[in-house]
C-alpha cells in the first residue's frame, strides 16, 4: 500500500503543475494576442552645421590667353575675398576651368559679334562657420564691383550631426505613442502594458519653414522628424 502511495501522490503532483503551467501558457498566449499598433511623432529644429557655396564665374574673348587670364584673375578676387570674410584655405576648393568654343559647336547660330571662347569656372567654401558663411552672402556686390563676372552664388545650409540627437527623439516618439495607446486602452477599458515590437521609423530633415522659397537645402534651421511605430500589449 505505502509503496503505491508515494508513486499516486508524485502523479498527483505532476498533474497539478501541468494543470497550472498549461493554464498560464494559455494566458500569456491570451495576452500576447492582444496588442495595440500606434505611431508616435517627435520634431526639433535644429541649426545647420555645414554650409556650401558654390561660386560660379564666367568670362567671354575671341583671345584664349585673355580668357584664361581673367578666369585666373577672378579665381584670386573670390579667394581674396573669402579670406577676407573669415575663411582659410583649407575650406575653399578652386574647380576646374571648362572652355566652350562656339565654332566648335555645329548647332550655334554664330553671332558675328559675339566671342568665339567663354570660360566657365566655380569655386566652393564649405565650412562650418554656417552664420559667418550667411553673412558673406550678403556681400557678393563686392566680388561684382571687383570685375567678377558671377553668373551663380548658391549656398547650400546641412545638418550632419544626427546621431546626436536620435536617442532622445526616439524617447519622446514612443513616450508619445504611449499616450496614443492609454488613450486607446481607457475607451476599451484596458491598460497599456509592455511594448511589444516597436520600429524606429525613418528620420526626415527639411526646412524649418515649410513654405521657405530657398528650398530644404537653402534654409539654416531645419526639421528633424520622426514617425516611430510601436505595438504595445494591452492588459
Amino acid at each position: 500500500m505505502r509503496s503505491n502511495v508515494f508513486p499516486s501522490i508524485i502523479l498527483s503532483l505532476g498533474i497539478v503543475t501541468a494543470s497550472f503551467l498549461l493554464g498560464k501558457s494559455f494566458e500569456n498566449f491570451q495576452n500576447f494576442g492582444r496588442y495595440v499598433d500606434v505611431k508616435g511623432l517627435d520634431e526639433k529644429i535644429v541649426k545647420s552645421n555645414i554650409a556650401t557655396w558654390n561660386l560660379s564665374f564666367t568670362s567671354a574673348n575671341n583671345d584664349l590667353k585673355k580668357i584664361y587670364s581673367d578666369i585666373s584673375s577672378s579665381q584670386q578676387k573670390i579667394i581674396l575675398f573669402l579670406k577676407k570674410q573669415g575663411f582659410e584655405d583649407k575650406e575653399i576648393e578652386i574647380q576646374s576651368i571648362s572652355i566652350t568654343d562656339s565654332k566648335a559647336q555645329s548647332y550655334s547660330n554664330e553671332n558675328a559679334n559675339a566671342p568665339r571662347y567663354s570660360a566657365n569656372s566655380h569655386i566652393t567654401l564649405t565650412t562650418n562657420k554656417v552664420d559667418l558663411a550667411s553673412h558673406a552672402t550678403q556681400k557678393t556686390g563686392e566680388l561684382v564691383e571687383s570685375g567678377v563676372v558671377l553668373n551663380n552664388s548658391y549656398m547650400r545650409y546641412a545638418y550632419t550631426d544626427l546621431n546626436s540627437i536620435k536617442p532622445e527623439m526616439l524617447t519622446r516618439a514612443t513616450a508619445n505613442a504611449r499616450e496614443a495607446a492609454n488613450s486607446f486602452a481607457q475607451n476599451s477599458n484596458s491598460s497599456v502594458g509592455k511594448i511589444r515590437k516597436a520600429n524606429q521609423g525613418v528620420f526626415s530633415i527639411t526646412a524649418a519653414n515649410s513654405n521657405d522659397q530657398y528650398g530644404d537645402e537653402g534654409s539654416i534651421l531645419k526639421k528633424v522628424r520622426v514617425v516611430t511605430s510601436v505595438e504595445f500589449f494591452i492588459n
